[in-house]
Parts: structure tokens; sequence; C-alpha cells
């Protein structure tokens, strides 16, 4: 993970600011389409943010199905500074990325911040300063233009096709906050970054429930669990949205760089579910259109 401390201005006082990571979504198999539709309530939602996004090398068919999941997230966060995305389309250089994104900043011990040494998304943090903290763009966005079977319609994905709008929607999730600092290197593990957590680091746990963050950073016993396909989610919101339930993560045997970690679980969270955005690939014939609500009670628990 390359993450870089950058200078701040002095009048910041404690606040620092650090690069961004980036999540991936990777292309899936070919399977019978699935939809998931928005909840009845989704459908009434009025908007309680503004995206601002500046498009490099998208065609214009590209741009709508953007759009679409741009103007649904505008209903599901609540901010009064603008989010601003830099959106690529572009070759990514593996043929098996759908997309990629992250928070192009993180910041801890900004101005209201829900917790001290906590890294948060720029985007969190400006919504909870009041101001934009940085004129670079918030989120960096990328997605795979060497596709030949992309599907950019509002309807539902026909078999062997690919749902743009459902992959935007989920690398869009990962730019506003659904991300840790989980990695693993030569088997140890590390959940913080500079001594610290991100939001999404405080509640994740082994399937007995021992947190994380109570084992030692960059040790072998984390990366164990890192790798025990054992990793949960569990806050009092998500329980209360998940029937009472932790949230399995994707924890794989042998360490995922961009999909371990940060994601639901693949084979809990399958095709059709309603919690199916954040894993860690996209079918063929697969279209999302919720974030679904265990992704919503995380984006609460991080800071929205």
């Amino acid at each position: 993970m390359a993450l870089t401390i950058v200078a701040v201005p002095a009048s910041a006082q404690q606040m620092e600011r650090m690069d961004g990571a980036t999540n991936l979504l990777l292309a899936g198999p070919r399977q019978v389409p699935t939809l998931v539709a928005p909840e009845p309530t989704e459908g009434v939602q009025r908007v309680k943010s503004r995206f601002k996004v500046t498009y490099v090398g998208f065609p214009p068919e590209a741009k709508v199905a953007f759009q679409r999941a741009v103007d649904y997230w505008a209903t599901q966060i609540a901010s009064n500074v603008v989010i601003t995305v830099q959106a690529n389309y572009t070759n990514l250089g593996n043929p098996s990325i759908l997309g990629s994104a992250g928070p192009n900043g993180l910041y801890r011990n900004f101005p209201n911040a829900p917790r001290k040494n906590v890294w948060y998304p720029v985007a969190v943090a400006n919504k909870r300063a009041g101001r934009q903290l940085d004129p670079a763009p918030d989120i960096i966005a990328n997605f795979n233009n060497t596709f030949p079977n992309w599907h950019f319609g509002s309807a539902k994905a026909p078999s062997g096709t690919y749902d743009f709008t459902s992959v935007v929607l989920h690398e869009l999730g990962h730019g506003i906050g659904f991300l840790g600092f989980g990695f693993n290197s030569n088997g140890n593990g590390s959940v913080r970054f500079q001594g610290y957590p991100s939001p999404f680091d405080l509640y994740t746990e082994t399937k007995s429930g021992k947190k994380l963050l109570k084992f030692p950073n960059n040790s072998l016993q984390l990366g164990s669990q890192l790798t025990s396909n054992k990793i949960f989610y569990d806050s009092r919101r998500l329980r209360k949205a998940n029937k009472s339930r932790r949230a399995k993560l994707y924890a794989p045997a042998i360490w995922s760089q961009g999909s371990s970690y940060s994601h639901l679980d693949e084979t809990v969270y399958k095709p059709g579910n309603k919690d199916s955005l954040m894993t860690p690939q996209l079918g063929q014939g697969e279209t999302i259109r919720s974030i679904g609500p265990i992704h919503r009670a995380i984006l609460k628990d991080i800071g929205w």
C-alpha cells in the first residue's frame, strides 16, 4: 500500500493529510443475469449532496451511465461541500480489472473530526470541516476502456455484458470511504498507517469477536487473521440493518491487494443479493442499482 504523508499549511496545526489508497473491482464470470433493484424508499429520496465530475477519455454513453450512478449517490449521502471526482476511461493494463478507485486523500484531526487520530476519506473530512480542505479531486476513479462488452444502458444488463453503472456505483463507494488499511506483506499484517486506522478499521474483527486493532501491528498473528477467511465487520448500526448479524469480509487464504479486506465476501453476498454491490467482483449480466443496507450502515459508521 503506497501511502505518502504530504505537507499541510501551518494553519492546519495538528491536521495531517496523506494520499489515498486504491481498491479494485474484478471482472467475474458469465452468469444468469441478476438485478438488485432500488428499495421502494430509494426511489423517492431527495438530493442530499452535489457531485462535480471531470471526465477524461469518456465516450458519451459512458458519461450517461456514470451520471446515473452519481445521481443515485447524491440521494444516499449528505454534504454541504461539493464532492469532486476525476473519472478516467483508460487502459488499466489488466484485462481482469473493471475499475479502480479510492479517495484522493485522507485526513486526521481536522476541524470537527468524529474521532481523533483516525484517517478519514477527504470527502468525509470536507463534510465535517464544512469546507474543501484540498483543491484536488476528492476521488480518483478509473475504468477499463478495453472491454468490448460494456453495458451502458439503464435497464438490466444482458447476458455476457458488464454493467457500467454498477461498476461506477461500486467504485464511488470506495471513493467515499468503504475501505480499510488492511495489508499483508510476507505474512505480516497491518490495519493501520503511520500508527493510525481508518474509520472502517475500527469495526473489523475475528470470528471470535476480537478487534483486529487489538493485534500487534505488522505481526504474523494479524497477517494470519487477514488471510483466515473469517474476518467480519461489526457495529450496532450494522447489526440493526442486518438482522442482528455481522457482515463477513473478503479475506481469502492468499492475500489479494486491492481486493482483500476492503470488500464484502463474494460467497455470502452472491449476485442478486441486496448487499452484493461491495463484493470484489462483478459478473457478466450482474446489475446493481442499490447500495444495500450493510453498505448504508457502514457509511454512517465512517462519518456520513
